[in-house]
């Protein structure tokens, strides 16, 4: 009787975006200097595996913001034993931003994206001008990107977009051939065709780099725990939400968690306050993996002021 063999997923191709250098080196990240291509939005993996199985002189890296659509796409990859992938859970526009360099991408692929048909929800859009602006800078001169959608209306909206991005545009209609969830999804709904468009850079457009915020700790004169209390912030792009608090009498500690937002990155942060002589110090904890971003700053910024706020009239200094 033989038995069957266990299947073991690799998490090789899983990045974990906060680690990694800004912008990333990614022939040091693949082990050459091969082509770069970037799925946006992989799901389930179908498309993602069999690019990586078919072009093997490829690299290729994905964004999913899904933890259940990663696994079963780590789980397709495992079993091409795909060398060539790597993904990340990452919205892409943060990942553009900060992880690539100018030009550093061949192609970009993006099947199926969410059209928000709603007005109210349009704003969550992703093929704004800014970002197709970003896309390009990303793009290798002469790159180009593929965008397919099953909704027409959004295919009219994107072509809007695209004045003063540096693209040329061409858009057709064509049947089912991606297999993937969602294209079996519309098929099965009776949908034939789907918009198709494909975005070829004809320009260079700078973009201005974001770089790392200096991170600043701080130091106060006294700290009452028991007060504590702190507001949320929203403003400028930029959101800090508190969550929860806890204090340690015994080792003289305090932790506040808060989830900081910068314009599509979300960041679960937890923020120290501790006793250091006769002052308390207020810290990112120890072995934050974190984008050091001005969402970031701000929150240290708030728990540091509601820090402060119990005990009125305290000083405080940055380092």
């Amino acid at each position: 009787m033989s038995l069957k063999q266990p299947f073991y997923i690799s998490l090789k191709p899983f990045l974990d975006h906060q680690v990694l250098p800004r912008p990333t080196p990614w022939p040091q990240v693949f082990g050459n200097d091969r082509p770069v291509e970037v799925e946006i939005g992989f799901g389930n993996g179908e498309y993602l595996a069999r690019l990586a199985q078919e072009n093997p002189l490829v690299n290729y890296i994905g964004f999913e913001e899904y933890c259940e659509r990663i696994s079963r796409a780590l789980r397709k990859l495992s079993r091409v034993a795909a060398d060539n992938v790597r993904v990340m859970r990452l919205d892409v526009r943060p990942g553009f931003m900060y992880l690539f360099a100018p030009r550093a991408i061949r192609f970009i692929h993006c099947l199926f994206p969410p059209p928000w048909p709603k007005k109210s929800d349009a704003k969550h859009r992703l093929w704004t001008r800014g970002f197709l602006r970003l896309a390009n800078n990303r793009l290798a001169d002469n790159g180009a990107m593929r965008i397919v959608t099953d909704h027409e209306p959004y295919a009219e909206w994107i072509e809007e977009q695209v004045s003063g991005s540096g693209f040329d545009l061409k858009r057709a209609r064509i049947p089912a051939r991606y297999g993937t969830k969602f294209e079996r999804k519309w098929v099965e709904g009776g949908q034939k065709e789907f918009d198709a468009i494909v975005l070829t850079k004809k320009e260079h457009i700078h973009v201005a780099r974001k770089e790392d915020s200096p991170l600043n700790h701080y130091t106060i004169a006294q700290f009452d725990p028991d007060n504590f209390q702190m507001e949320n912030f929203s403003a400028g792009g930029i959101a800090v939400v508190f969550k929860d608090f806890l204090y340690d009498p015994r080792r003289q500690t305090a932790q506040a968690h808060v989830l900081v937002y910068d314009e599509h990155l979300l960041q679960n942060v937890r923020i120290v306050i501790f006793k250091s002589g006769d002052e308390w110090r207020v810290h990112l904890a120890r072995g934050s993996m974190l984008m050091p971003t001005p969402g970031i700053a701000r929150a240290l910024e708030c728990v540091r002021d509601a820090a402060m706020k119990t005990h009125k009239g305290e000083g405080t200094k940055g380092f």
